[in-house]
Parts: structure tokens; sequence; C-alpha cells
């Protein structure tokens, strides 16, 4: 795809993404004629097209796609996610299948299978598809909804009770998960625990209708009817419309004989869909009927969108069925216990918050033996904890004691005042915030691309200087120092740090976007390729370790080696002076990166044969560009970089070289020495690289 026609896509994704359909749809259809079989193209046409109700045209469209890519097995989810918002389930369901027998790995038609399984009431199928999808991604939280959801239709408790506890393990800050989790075991007979559980939501999130609401039930369970009807009447200020509300208030009322009962209609009919699933209607005295309502996105009277993400978030996962797979840009409607922010609740000032110290208390709930009269760890020691774990290719664990650290300092993260994203809904627009030293930015960042490719809008808030580089990463993301253009009113913005996003999208760096991903300017790159200097060019650069810069006079001695100094810092040009090989050594000169981080850099090296330096941005930023390079490792380095091995498993264009004692570089000037001469050894020939090169009186010319 031609310079401009990318131009034109990214606009019309801008479009699609601000819900300007038409004008995206618009572009989509003249890229497509101009040229015709782009499958991205086509998937955002016919996502569009559903979400303007088109649903017509999207069939149409997306039977093309699959004509003109019929090996392709997304192209076949694609037009079963058309034929899904038109309810034809069975012809949704075989071209689920068909993608899966292209793919038999492709968790999405797996779980999407599922979907229609149970839409069709072949629910026994449907947990084998959800088990399948798990058996891939065990991470897949939309298939472990679904497969507890049905698990309940079909009886089995247990199982979707260990679902359901698993989930709130994957995503601990969901309060939907403690919901569902609380409500079945208030069904089972275990209202203590159900009590745990709802306490446990309602700190997540405190004006939980649904939340109140079981812990009403767990009141009454125990016997103290004045605290459940506080608890009603807290659930039904914040949702006064839910007749299983009105009901379990009204019955208390009466048992306390008040004087002056509430206005209640009689018991409401069945509710068709509880029935349909084999759930019982709604009733004070059974919390897990009213389940789907707890995890629903949206009350049962609200029209249902027209299309819903494709990979949905908890709340609407059990549904079952996503009307259709929708584009990266649909916004997940308000999750049903959303109280408008701003509102206050006419109650009782005890009736606010519940006693937790009235509340059921389960058997279980002592702490265990170990962890009695212990100090709960510092953040410092839970941050400790995880960079071990990473640094042993513990993955999980790592991921989620990082965040733990950093959740247990107020000071360790500036958060937005947005809802923190659970890594499964489809906000509105995703704002990351880069945090942290630009050496972890350049090693987080190719996972805002898995963001474009699961087709989550995001917008990546970074410091001005840095924003140039980080911007060449995914053209799909946008860069910026500010919220500008971004309504903050928006009740469905989502924000997360970009080193959460292992933990919410990849815990295992082998999923995780493969070097290049970090791109040059094309302009920078012929513009400096008279900087390369000549013979085997290696860049050097040392952040201010003299210790580690007095290792590299091993390369300047080396025949046919020349060296390029990558250091922007005032202090680099003395230090290379009071060295005896600082003469050999190219300087960049004045100006420099002057207009955002290594945006020069990152092109300079483009023409480098080789990049050698400690541990720091410029590894990363030479990992990140897949350039040879040799890396300096302390013994107490970096987690990336692992504990013995001589390469890291995030960047495999990189060798390590480990010193044994800390700034002391003595033992690794020989290993890097060794490891230029091999790769200078094994060179192309000296007339190929004569090409490349400018005469050295040219070059400096134009340097300088």
């Amino acid at each position: 795809m031609a310079e401009d026609e990318r131009a034109a896509l990214s606009r019309a994704t801008t479009l699609h993404r601000e819900g300007r359909l038409d004008e995206a749809l618009e572009i989509y259809s003249r890229l497509l004629k101009a040229q015709p079989g782009v499958f991205e193209v086509e998937r955002l046409y016919v996502f569009a097209q559903l979400q303007a109700g088109r649903v017509k045209e999207a069939h149409a469209a997306a039977r093309r796609a699959k004509l003109g890519h019929p090996r392709n097995p997304h192209a076949h989810v694609l037009l079963g996610a058309t034929l899904q918002a038109e309810h034809k389930w069975e012809r949704a369901l075989a071209a689920f299948a068909a993608a899966t027998k292209l793919d038999p790995g492709l968790v999405e038609a797996r779980y999407l299978a599922g979907n229609m399984l149970a839409n069709l009431g072949r629910n026994a199928e449907a947990v084998a598809h959800f088990d399948t999808a798990l058996t891939l991604d065990p991470r897949a939280v939309e298939a472990l909804v679904n497969r507890a959801k049905v698990r309940v239709r079909l009886g089995q408790s247990a199982e979707a009770l260990a679902d359901f506890t698993r989930l709130a393990e994957l995503q601990p800050r969901e309060h939907a998960h403690f919901l569902a989790k609380g409500a079945l075991l208030h069904d089972l007979g275990r209202s203590a625990e159900a009590a745990q559980a709802a306490m446990a939501a309602l700190q997540l999130k405190p004006d939980s209708a649904d939340a109140h609401f079981l812990v009403g039930q767990t009141f009454r369970a125990a016997g103290d009817l004045p605290a459940a009807r506080n608890a009603f009447r807290v659930a039904l200020a914040a949702d006064p419309d839910r007749p299983a509300f009105q009901l379990a208030l009204a019955r208390i009322e009466r048992e306390l004989g008040a004087a002056e009962s509430p206005s209640v209609p009689s018991d409401p009919a069945p509710d068709a869909e509880a029935t349909q699933q084999g759930l019982e209607p709604a009733d004070a005295q059974h919390a897990s009927a009213d389940l789907d309502g707890t995890l629903a996105a949206a009350p049962a009277d609200e029209a249902a969108p027209a299309t819903e993400p494709a990979e949905p978030s908890p709340d609407l996962a059990s549904a079952i069925a996503p009307a259709a797979e929708p584009p990266a840009f649909d916004p997940s409607p308000p999750a049903l216990d959303d109280v408008r922010s701003g509102s206050e609740l006419d109650l009782p000032p005890d009736a606010v918050h519940p006693d937790v110290e009235s509340l059921p208390v389960a058997e279980s709930a002592a702490p265990e033996p170990d962890a009695v009269g212990r100090e709960p760890p510092t953040p410092e020691a839970l941050r400790l904890r995880a960079l071990d774990a990473l640094a042993e290719g513990r993955w999980q664990e790592g991921w989620t004691g990082l965040d733990a650290s950093a959740t247990s300092d107020a000071s360790a993260q500036k958060p937005l005042p947005l809802p923190h994203w659970d890594g499964a809904e489809m906000p509105s627009l995703l704002i990351v915030t880069a945090e942290g030293e630009l050496a972890d930015l350049i090693l987080f960042g190719r996972l805002l691309r898995l963001l474009a490719d699961r087709r989550i809008p995001a917008r990546l808030l970074a410091e001005a200087g840095h924003v140039p580089l980080l911007s060449r990463i995914d053209a799909r993301i946008p860069v910026a120092s500010d919220l500008a253009g971004v309504d903050v009113r928006d009740a469905n913005l989502r924000w997360a740090p970009l080193g959460s996003l292992p933990r919410l999208m990849a815990p295992d760096p082998q999923g995780w976007p493969q070097p290049p991903y970090l791109l040059a300017d094309p302009a920078r790159i012929a513009r400096w390729r008279e900087m390369r200097p000549e013979g085997f060019a290696v860049g050097i650069a040392w952040n201010g370790d003299l210790a580690l810069l007095s290792a590299f006079s091993a390369l300047a001695s080396l025949e046919g080696v020349a060296l390029v100094s990558l250091e922007t810092r005032g202090e680099a040009e003395a230090e290379l002076a009071a060295t005896r090989f600082g003469g050999q050594v190219t300087r960049l000169g004045p100006g420099w990166d002057v207009d955002g981080s290594f945006t020069d850099t990152a092109a300079l090296i483009q023409h480098l044969d080789m990049v050698v330096t400690g541990e720091g941005p410029v590894a990363h930023l030479a990992g990140a560009r897949a350039r040879p390079g040799l890396v300096a490792i302390g013994p107490t380095a970096h987690w990336c970089w692992g504990r013995e091995a001589g390469t890291t498993a995030f960047y495999p264009s990189l060798t390590l070289v480990r010193a044994a004692h800390p700034k002391d570089w003595s033992d690794v000037a020989a290993g890097l020495a060794a490891g230029v001469a091999a790769s200078r050894s094994t060179m192309r020939s000296t007339a190929n690289v004569a090409t490349h090169a400018t005469p050295v009186a040219a070059r400096r010319q134009a340097a300088f």
C-alpha cells in the first residue's frame, strides 16, 4: 500500500473511531476500488457497515472478502459475524467452524462458535468449545465468563464457581467477577462466603446496586433483617426500577411490621430469558436469578447496540452471543449498575455503607498461620520479588507482583482520574500512560501493536520529548503529550500504564511483537547515510560509566573498526577527550536529537554494522530496531537481561557480555573486542562495504 493510501487509511480509522461512519466508509470504498482485495480494509469496511446498522451491505462485503481470501480463517470469522448480526445462528456456526478448520488454534473462532452453540441451546457442546479456547489461551476472559454462564445453565455449580474464582484471580479489579461468584455462593447456601465476595465487589465499586442487594441477601440469610433492609434501600435508591429490589424491600418491610410500606408491584412474571436459560425468575431469596443483570452491559429494556465488541468485556460476555464482531472503535455500553457521577443517594446515614463487622463471617476467613503477627510486605519488597520473578522468566508472577507493588504505593504511579482498564472490556478510548525510564518505554512500547491488532482504540500519553520516537512504533496508535481533543467526560474512557499491558494482554514475551517494531524516519535514514565512517562501523554508548568507556579501548585497537559515539550528553565530549582513543571516535556533532529522544540516532544506527553499549536506552533502541549489538551487563542488571544467559528473549539481535563484578568492566573488554572481531570477520566483502561508505573527509565535512 502506497504512502498516500496508508495516510488515507489512517484518516478513515480515525473517523471510524470518532463514529463518523459515513465519512469513514467513503474512504474505505475508495481504497477498495483503487486496490481491491486488501483484507484489512475489507474487514474495517464490514464493521463500519455493521455499526451503521446496514447488515445487508456488511454481509455482502463479508462474503466478497471470504471469496477473495478463502484460506484466510479471519475472513470466515468476518462472514460469521455478519450472519450472527442477522441472528442466523446455524450459518454463523458453520462459518466459525470453517475458520477453526483452517486454523485450529484461532481462539476467537472457538469462542464465537461456543457462543452460537449456546444460543442454539447446545450447551454441552458450547462448553467444549470454550474449553478448547481456554486450552489455547488460559487468559481468554470472554470464554471463561461464557463458560461459567453456560455451566450455570447446566447446573454445574461447582464448575461455574471455579470459573468465577479464576476470573477474580485474573482480573482482581473487576467487581463483576466477585459479584457473580457471590451470587452463586449465596445460591449454594454459603452466605458467609457470599458476603465476603459482595464486600470485595463493593470495595471495587462502592455504588454497585447489585452488590448492595447481595449484601442485603446475606444479612437476611443471617437473620439480621434491619441490616438487610438498609442494604436493600441502598440498592433500590441506586436502581429504582428493579422489580427484584422492590420486592425484596417490601417483604422486609412487612416482616419488620413497618407502618408504611412502599408501593410495590405484584410478583414479576418469570423472566423469559432466564426461563430459556434454565434459571429461576428474580426473587429476593435467589441471588443468581439476577446473575444476567449482574454481568449485563445494559438494562434489559434498552435496545441492544447494532454491534458489540469482538473481545467482549466481562459485562457483555454474559449475554453469550454478541451481535457481531465489531470494529475496534465500538465502545461498550455502560454497565447496568453504573451510577452517574455526581449523583447522591437519599438514604439514612447508616445505610450508605454496610457495617463490615456485622456481616456473616465464614469459618475459613481466619488468617493463615504463617501470616499471623507478620507485617505485610512493603511496596519495595513486592517490587523486588516481582523483578526477581521476571528475571527468572516467571512472567505471570512477575507482572502481577509488579502491578501490586505499584498500586500499594500511591506515589509509585500517577494515575489519571479514569477507571483502570481491565484488559477485557472495549473502551471508547484507552489512555495508556508512558511512565518510567525511556528504556522501559521502548521495551514495552511494542505492546501498543497488540492494542492496534485487537482493534482497541488507544492513545499513548508520553513526555513531549519522547513523542516523536514512540510515534514510530505503530501509526495506528496516536502518541501525544496531553489529552487535547479527548472528551474526558466520556464514561467509557479507560486508563492503564504502559507497564501494565504485559499482565493485561500478553504475560509471556513469546507472544509479543518481535523486532524490528520501532521504525526510524526514512528521511532521516537517508540524511545520515553519509555519517557512516569507512570500515566496520561500530556505535558506542556508555551513559556516563567511565569504566565502561575505558573498556572500549580494546575496540579502538581492532583493525578495520571505526567507532562512532552515540552519546548526546554534554559531558560526553570531555569524557572521550580524556581517553587515549578519543581522537579515533567520530562525534555526532551539535543539534543531534534536539527535536526528540533518539530521533536521529534511530536513523543513524541503520547504517552501522554493530552497536556496543552498556544496558540503557541505546541498548533497547538497537534491540527494538533489530540491529546487531553487544551489551555489557553487570551482575545487578535490569531484569530484562535475565540472570546468566548470553541472549535475551526481548531482543534477538543483541548478545550479552556479562561482568563478574559491579562497575568493573575489565573482564568484559576482551569479550566485547572478540565479539566485534568475530562479526567483522563474517561481514560482507570490503568492496560491498565500500559501496555504502563515504570518504572520511567528505563525511566529516557533512557532519560538521
